[in-house]
């Protein structure tokens, strides 16, 4: 799925019972960290390239597990006007997935109109937002959000091919998505 802000979890919890992807140092956040390791994500390290099979393998062993498991391979969160270029290298471990799902999520006025530039940098959690001014950004007014599931991607053998194939899906659904009112 695109990632856009810290709501976006809570929002996912809400909808699916699955573990998420996280960056490692977030276990060392106050708070968040404690209320993270209670969800139990794989932690990832993005910028540690050698452990890039062992975290492939930590997600395999969740999958082959049964459990599903929410990927934000833009790798970031963005303002939500569109979708960031994937990393690509936790997409190997698809080949342990009965299927990818790609997910898009839109944050929306409350009439379900798309959001106002301003106001998606309000909701977006970026670079070095902190926690309790991004709480209260997106509190300041009431914000809906919408989670669009779309087909299950092909699978592939190559996961560049497949990361491809799925950021292309999402980009066609999300032009489409938040354009128009609900």
């Amino acid at each position: 799925m695109n990632h856009i802000s810290w709501a976006d979890i809570p929002v996912m919890l809400s909808l699916l019972d699955a573990d998420f992807v996280a960056r490692a140092d977030l276990r060392n956040w106050p708070v968040i960290g404690r209320l993270a390791q209670r969800l139990g994500p794989v932690f990832v390290e993005r910028q540690r390239k050698g452990s890039t099979q062992g975290q492939v393998e930590a997600i395999r062993e969740r999958l082959a597990s049964g459990r599903s498991v929410i990927l934000c391979a833009e790798g970031t969160t963005s303002d939500g006007s569109g979708i960031l270029p994937f990393r690509t290298s936790l997409f190997a471990a698809a080949d342990a997935a009965i299927a990818v799902q790609p997910v898009i999520l839109a944050y929306l006025a409350r009439d379900g109109t798309a959001l106002t530039p301003q106001r998606r940098r309000e909701v977006a959690w970026i670079g070095d937002d902190d926690l309790v001014s991004g709480a209260a950004r997106l509190s300041r007014q009431m914000t809906l959000a919408r989670a669009v599931f779309l087909p299950p991607a092909p699978m592939e053998n190559d996961r560049k091919t497949l990361a491809a194939r799925v950021r292309q899906q999402m980009l066609e659904a999300y032009a489409a998505a938040t354009n128009r009112s609900r």
